[in-house]
């Protein structure tokens, strides 16, 4: 699946954009999810073995004591 970001130039034709990707969504071609930019995606598991990795964390704490200090 490939994910795509839209940038909508004039705020005015909104609507029919969005009437154009409800209606892909509704033909079963797209999966069609509004989201807003503010909102951090959570970090999959490989990125937050990652993060414990380089904060060298992992010889001192379990797993989940890391992810509790590294609020993760």
């Amino acid at each position: 699946m490939k994910t795509f970001k839209i940038n909508l130039v004039e705020d005015f034709k909104y609507d029919k954009l969005i009437a154009a990707l409800q209606s892909l969504a509704d033909e079963g071609i797209i999966v069609f999810e509004e989201t807003n930019e503010n909102e951090p995606e959570p970090a999959t598991e490989d990125q937050v073995q990652e993060i414990i990795e380089e904060s060298e964390l992992g010889p001192y704490y379990t797993e989940k004591e890391a992810k509790d200090i590294l609020n993760l």
